[in-house]
């Protein structure tokens, strides 16, 4: 009986620490990310559909910089290679045509508009030359599978952009591209378990939120959804390893003050977090 419980408790230590070692993040994380911290993103740019801005649009991130907001955005790989700024993998919901933006050229993808305006999909190269440095980036690889094809246009088109910026995704894969390959690129892990408003499969969801996808992709910030509940991996990167951790998609001022305690930067929209009870339309 002795020897099965000491043979468990031994166990049981060796699992946790198995554990502690596999959500840990990049080292010297916190002193890296300093200037990005306290840092508000307007989440796709400070889009208001209510004024005809859609989301992931030029007018969207021009409103962002003359309001000094940073701006998180998503970025996908056409067919033949072209970088393009749009959220979903499936052009419906924004374009209210089926297909997937990976499937298709950018000659296909440029003479789409965005939620029935005038707005079209943007280039990644466009958004980069119109922001200019002027307020920092986060952003979002989409990788909807384990090709990291995309991460070298992206660091290819990141190499002489002057401003401010760091990188996230869900696909650990991703990270462990620029872990490997461009490690002064600061790299944060998106995390999200409950969330069912996210094309995410759920075992996706399941690994990212324990944070156990930090065995490969080692970030410098966690990129976490304020709808999940927090597990012992967050817990963990928090409170032992104190690594920055970045509150999303925070859209009321009620919500933005419950997470202003708990967290280093918020992702936002639909909200200006100077005015937190002047809601934008949705």
């Amino acid at each position: 009986m002795r020897f099965a419980l000491a043979a468990f408790l031994i166990f049981a230590v060796c699992l946790w620490l198995f554990f502690a070692w596999a959500v840990h993040p990049a080292s010297g994380s916190g002193t890296k990310m300093k200037p990005f911290l306290r840092t508000k993103f307007a989440h796709r740019g400070l889009w208001d559909m209510s004024k005809g801005i859609p989301e992931n649009s030029m007018p969207a991130f021009r409103r962002a910089v003359e309001n000094g907001y940073a701006i998180e955005f998503d970025v996908h790989l056409t067919s033949d290679n072209k970088l393009v700024v749009f959220h979903d993998s499936n052009l419906m919901r924004m374009c209210g045509v089926q297909g997937k933006i990976e499937d298709m050229t950018w000659d296909e993808i440029s003479k789409l508009h965005l939620a029935g305006t005038s707005c079209r999909i943007p280039l990644f190269s466009e958004v980069l030359e119109a922001v200019d440095g002027k307020v920092p980036l986060l952003i979002e690889l989409k990788l909807p599978s384990m090709d990291t094809k995309l991460c070298g246009f992206v660091y290819e088109q990141l190499k002489d952009y002057k401003g401010k910026y760091l990188i996230e995704s869900f696909n650990p894969f991703a990270l462990h591209w620029f872990k490997k390959n461009a490690p002064d690129i600061l790299r944060g892990q998106l995390a999200s378990k409950d969330s069912q408003s996210e094309s995410i499969p759920y075992i996706l969801r399941l690994v990212s939120a324990s944070l156990l996808v930090n065995l490969l992709s080692r970030p410098n910030f966690i990129a976490y959804n304020i709808q999940t509940k927090f597990g012992m991996g967050f817990r963990i990167n928090k409170k032992v390893y104190h690594v920055p951790v970045f509150a999303w998609t925070v859209r009321s001022g009620e919500e933005y003050k419950k997470v202003l305690p708990e967290y280093d930067g918020v992702i936002f929209e639909k909200f200006l977090p100077e005015n937190h009870d002047r809601l934008l339309s949705a």
